[in-house]
């Protein structure tokens, strides 16, 4: 009888024993970490027999080593240490005992044990799902997770981690540079969440060797930051020819080719203007200068791109050289003399005649690129020579013109004889033209002679009426003079022909 009393006195506990070390359950975990003055989560999960029951109330209640009411869902009987403190997050009907403690202090390292009471049914000590909570003064720094090759133009993603115990209010994370930003949060184990946040953006030239940093600012004003300088690969920009410039005319000039870039430009071209490969060495000596080389060019390369500088034009220096088209010419209104010299820098142009001393003073004087050309006018004699001295910081020069004044004579001489063929021209076509009147004028035919009675006068007085001689009228040409005294005759006028006769009656 005995025995059967132990038998089902052994197989109720075996009956009862699991169901009830089952049921009556919490998930939380040992430890919990949490930042001081910030707030922090601990998770909890409950688990109690007989949970399809339906039960109206329940009452939550956490204590701190057993005998500080750290919360209680009866906000009266929570200790003043924690008072305006703490809060549950979860609901305990649905099992979710979590507890919040804002703002955390060094002292609530715990440990800490979750208590539940039921209305009407039971009420549990989890004593056995103690938690702590490790506090620390400052936060711990993000993490930030950069690709090593980055190159300009091309769209990066750099990302910064933060953990933290705080799900309610986690920490917010800024960056120093401008970009598209997104966030997301993780939970992790022990009641540990982590923040991940995103920056996208295209680097460039100007983002190389520039500070990246990620800040994360947590609940309660305490900041932590990270920082990360970016290397960002370009291609060569700000492509130089580093070189005097200046340069004397037949001797050597080095030239160097510099630029900006990552990595540095492994590769250099020397060009003319026209295109010419000069040289494909990072220093290029140009040797036997000439005036006439023109712009210069070089090109940087790089693994990421090339790029060229601007043309350069040298300096070359030479002394002064006298071009074709310097001389003196003279006409009738006086001399005209033209020095036209080539030189850089500029000369310094003199004009004389015989006397060294006394310098012509030039009428003009203008520049086109190297060359000067300056004219001298004057009146004719002012020097049999004229002399063109130019000067600049390579040399000088002196050029002879010769005035020449035989031109002059020549002149005379054509003008002389153009004056006297005009004269002797004029004079012939005048007598040609009176021939040819007196040829075609009409004859005249002779009149009867008629007597004029005259009165003698005191003093003999003779005049003319008309007289209208004409070469080309077809009229005759009486002339009638009236003579005082007593005088009368009869005077025939001829023509130097004989042809045609004019009576005039006295």
């Amino acid at each position: 009888m005995q025995i059967s009393c132990l038998l089902c006195v052994y197989a109720i506990w075996l009956k009862v024993s699991p169901a009830v070390s089952e049921s009556w359950n919490a998930e939380v975990p040992l430890t919990v970490n949490g930042l001081a003055g910030s707030c922090v989560v601990i998770p909890c999960l409950f688990k109690y027999p007989g949970a399809e029951r339906k039960t109206s109330h329940f009452k939550g209640i956490w204590y701190m080593n057993s005998y500080e009411t750290v919360f209680h869902t009866e906000t009266s009987k929570i200790s003043s240490t924690f008072q305006q403190r703490t809060s549950l997050l979860g609901d305990l009907g649905h099992r979710n005992c979590s507890l919040k403690i804002n703002p955390l202090r060094s002292s609530d390292s715990g440990p800490f044990t979750f208590r539940i009471e039921i209305e009407d049914f039971d009420k549990f000590t989890f004593g056995h799902n103690k938690v702590s909570v490790s506090i620390k003064d400052s936060p711990d720094q993000p993490t930030l997770s950069i690709s090593e090759e980055m190159s300009s133009g091309k769209k990066v993603t750099i990302t910064c981690l933060v953990f933290h115990s705080c799900p309610s209010d986690p920490p917010k994370i800024t960056w120093s540079h401008k970009g598209l930003t997104s966030s997301q949060s993780l939970k992790q184990t022990n009641g540990e969440w982590k923040i991940i946040s995103s920056l996208s953006f295209t680097p460039s030239k100007s983002d190389h060797q520039k500070h990246l940093t990620c800040t994360a600012e947590f609940l309660g004003g305490k900041k932590s930051s990270s920082m990360e300088t970016l290397k960002v690969k370009y291609a060569p920009e700000n492509v130089a020819v580093v070189s005097d410039y200046s340069v004397v005319e037949g001797s050597d000039l080095n030239m160097t080719c510099t630029s900006e870039s990552n990595p540095a430009s492994h590769t250099y071209h020397w060009f003319t203007e026209g295109g010419t490969l000069l040289s494909e060495k990072h220093t290029f000596t140009l040797k036997n200068v000439s005036r006439h080389i023109g712009s210069i060019y070089c090109r940087a390369i790089n693994t990421e791109g090339q790029a060229d500088s601007r043309p350069i034009q040298l300096n070359v220096l030479f002394p002064p050289e006298f071009k074709v088209g310097s001389s003196c010419t003279v006409d009738i209104t006086g001399v005209t003399c033209l020095c036209i010299v080539d030189s850089h820098p500029a000369s310094e142009i003199k004009l004389w005649g015989a006397d060294p001393s006394s310098e012509l003073r030039r009428t003009h004087e203008e520049k086109h690129g190297s060359l000067t050309i300056v004219t001298l006018q004057g009146a004719l004699g002012i020097s049999d020579i004229v002399h063109c001295g130019a000067t600049n910081s390579q040399g000088n020069y002196t050029l002879t013109l010769q005035v020449p004044y035989s031109l002059i004579h020549n002149i005379k001489v054509y003008i002389s004889i153009a004056v006297v063929a005009l004269i002797v021209i004029i004079i012939g076509l005048s007598v040609w033209i009176t021939k040819q009147c007196r040829r075609n004028a009409p004859e005249v035919t002779p009149q009867p002679k008629m007597e004029v009675n005259a009165t003698s006068l005191s003093e003999p007085q003779r005049k003319f009426k008309d007289v209208s001689p004409s070469c080309y009228g077809s009229q005759h040409v009486y002339g009638n003079m009236v003579s005082e005294g007593p005088y009368e005759e009869e005077y025939p006028y001829e023509y130097d022909n004989d042809y045609e006769a004019t009576y005039a009656n006295v």
